[in-house]
């Protein structure tokens, strides 16, 4: 078992991702791209940010290439994984509300939950069911509220819960294999085969990868820094010292914030449901994240 001070750096690393991974929606609604084009922008430049650590760990002989190569099989399963994940969501917030979609894509702790018992044979607590339990109300709540929305709504909010399923493996994945690979490593090439599945999808849509105005491109950039190269890196470190289901319920603050600054950005202001379903999910983050259960790495 970990001692104290592991569990308050993942814990510290865990509240700073969870705000980093808050804000790419309201990126995503100020970038004029298709949505598969914004996705590959961001895992590529993220891609590109990592090569720097990369090439630093090979200069000084430190483990980390022949592990990749190694895990080739489930860098690529997790890399389309994670392109179907960001593919889905950025779909889903043409056709549903920033509130709603945010929401709906943290489900993830239940589906993570689930790949948790099976693939890492991890038990979830007492504790645990019961905070899954008051999360799943919580997204009922909020979809509910969009049921009159029509079917582009309902169609988006499916796709962003079908996006939360694909996260919740790549999180999954992630811890999977914490002991066999440096993060950094892991990371790059994850980045780089989900960029290489968007390109794909994109190409195939036939959208344009060139030809956006200034303001669209800072907007990629800041996609891959804040929530993916400092985001998704601290969920990445927190998962390999807790239980994956834990980091997915403490994502779920991300809708709450995601709200606000889109009520404040695009005067896009929550229905009623939105209130009580985001009251249970913060009570089941609370619940969560108040246990001090580290597990040894």
């Amino acid at each position: 078992m970990e001692d104290e001070s592991t569990f308050r750096r993942a814990r510290f690393a865990l509240m700073i991702g969870v705000l980093c991974v808050s804000f790419p929606a309201i990126l995503v609604r100020y970038a004029a791209a298709p949505a598969l084009v914004i996705a590959f922008w961001r895992k590529t430049f993220a891609s590109l940010i990592l090569l720097g650590p990369a090439a630093f760990r090979a200069r000084r002989g430190l483990p980390g290439r022949v592990e990749l190569r190694g895990l080739l099989p489930y860098v690529v399963g997790t890399g389309f994984l994670l392109a179907c994940h960001f593919g889905a969501w950025f779909v889903a917030l043409d056709l549903t509300t920033v509130a709603s979609s945010v929401v709906l894509v943290s489900t993830s702790p239940i589906w993570t939950a689930l790949m948790g018992a099976v693939v890492l044979k991890e038990r979830v607590s007492s504790r645990g069911i019961l905070a899954i339990g008051l999360s799943v109300a919580g997204v009922v709540f909020i979809a509910w509220g969009d049921w009159g929305g029509g079917r582009e709504a309902v169609l988006g909010d499916l796709l962003s819960v079908a996006s939360a399923m694909c996260a919740a493996g790549y999180l999954t994945m992630g811890r999977h294999v914490r002991h066999r690979i440096h993060l950094v490593h892991w990371l790059l090439g994850v980045y780089a085969v989900s960029a290489a599945f968007l390109a794909a999808g994109a190409a195939l849509s036939g959208d344009p990868f060139r030809g956006f105005d200034g303001r669209t491109w800072l907007m990629f950039a800041l996609l891959a820094l804040v929530p993916s190269t400092l985001g998704h890196n601290l969920l990445n470190y927190a998962v390999r010292f807790m239980e994956a289901y834990k980091v997915n319920i403490a994502v779920l603050v991300e809708p709450v914030v995601s709200a606000i600054l889109a009520a404040l950005l695009f005067a896009e202001v929550p229905g009623l449901p939105f209130y009580p379903g985001s009251a249970l999910i913060l009570a089941a983050v609370w619940m969560e994240l108040r246990s001090p259960a580290v597990l040894s790495d």
